[in-house]
C-alpha cells in the first residue's frame, strides 16, 4: 500500500510540514482537466497559461506594496554568500516566494503607456506563510489567473463578466459556490483601513465552497478590481487617459480540486466531465 493509498482516500500524502501535501497522480489528473476547463472559461479561448517561476524579486512585491500589507505571509529567500561559513548565517538574496501569480505580469508593462487593453493568462506556484493547519489553507499552492490592464470602465465590465463566467463554470462542474463580497490585499498598507470602502465599491468577490464536511466555506476563486493602484505603483498609463486600471480573476487549483472531491466523492466515474465543462 502506497502513502497515497493510506491517506485522504488516495488523493494526498502527508509531508510532515503543515500547509503542504503530496498530491497523487489522480489529484494531478483532476488539475489537468480543470486547466482545460479554464482554457475556455473566458470570452476568448486560451491556449493555456504562461507559467511563471515560484520566486519574484523582492523589489517587485515592495513596489506593489504587498510586503507592507502582509509581511507575515511573505516568504523570503536567504542564502549563504559564496565562500562564507555556515556559522555566519544566510543573508537576503533579494528574492521572495511569489504570493500570487499575477505579480510577475506587471513588470512587462511597467513605466510605459498602453495604447490598448492588454490581457494575460498566467499560472505559477505561490507561497503564503499561513499559520493554520486547516485543510485548503496551503502554504505552497498553484494559482491560475486571468489579468486585464486598461481603461477603468472596461476593467470593471471585464471583472463582472468573469463573475458570471465563474458561476457558470462551477455550476457545470457541480460545485456549489456562494459569491461573497470581500476585501483585496492589492491595495497596500492603506487597504486595511479601506475595508468598508472596498466593500461598498464591490471591488472583490470570492467564490466560496466547502472543501470538507467540517468546512464552513473556503474561497476557491476570486474576481477583483484593483482600480488604478497597481497601475500607479508600476507607472502604467493608458491611451492618454492617465493611470491604467487593472483587474484579475484567480483560481486556487488545489482548492478547486478539493471542492470537487467533496462535491462528488472519490470515484471519478461519478464526476461530471471536466472536458465537457471546458466546451
Amino acid at each position: 500500500m502506497t502513502a497515497y493509498e493510506r491517506t485522504h482516500g488516495g488523493w494526498t500524502a502527508p509531508t510532515g510540514l503543515p500547509g503542504t501535501l503530496g498530491l497523487s497522480p489522480r489529484f494531478e489528473e483532476v488539475i489537468a482537466g480543470l486547466q482545460q476547463a479554464l482554457n475556455t472559461a473566458g470570452a476568448v479561448p486560451s491556449p493555456g497559461p504562461v507559467w511563471y517561476p515560484p520566486v519574484v524579486a523582492q523589489e517587485l512585491v515592495e513596489r506593489a506594496e504587498y510586503a507592507e500589507s502582509f509581511p507575515h505571509l511573505l516568504g523570503t529567500v536567504h542564502a549563504l554568500a559564496e565562500g562564507s561559513a555556515p556559522a555566519e548565517g544566510p543573508s537576503s538574496s533579494g528574492v521572495v516566494l511569489a504570493p500570487a501569480a499575477c505579480y510577475s505580469v506587471y513588470p512587462s508593462f511597467a513605466d510605459r503607456e498602453l495604447t490598448e487593453s492588454v490581457h494575460a493568462d498566467v499560472a505559477g506556484y505561490c507561497y503564503r506563510h499561513e499559520a493554520t493547519t486547516e485543510l485548503g489553507r496551503f502554504r505552497s499552492f498553484r494559482m491560475r489567473e486571468f489579468v486585464m490592464v486598461g481603461d477603468a470602465d472596461a476593467t470593471v465590465d471585464w471583472r463582472d463578466e468573469w463573475i458570471a463566467r465563474c458561476e457558470a463554470l462551477f455550476s457545470r462542474l457541480g460545485v456549489k459556490v456562494d459569491v461573497q463580497s470581500a476585501t483585496d490585499p492589492f491595495f497596500g498598507p492603506g487597504g486595511r483601513f479601506m475595508r468598508a470602502s472596498q466593500l461598498e465599491q464591490s471591488l472583490k468577490y470570492e467564490f466560496v465552497a466547502r472543501l470538507s464536511d467540517d468546512d464552513r466555506g473556503t474561497a476557491i476563486a476570486s474576481a477583483n478590481c484593483h482600480k488604478d493602484h497597481l497601475g500607479a505603483r508600476f507607472g502604467i498609463t493608458y491611451a492618454g487617459r492617465g493611470t491604467a486600471h487593472s483587474a484579475c480573476t484567480a483560481f486556487g487549483l488545489e482548492r478547486v480540486t478539493l471542492a470537487l472531491i467533496h462535491a462528488h466523492g472519490d470515484d471519478l466515474a461519478n464526476w461530471p466531465s471536466l472536458t465537457e465543462a471546458a466546451e
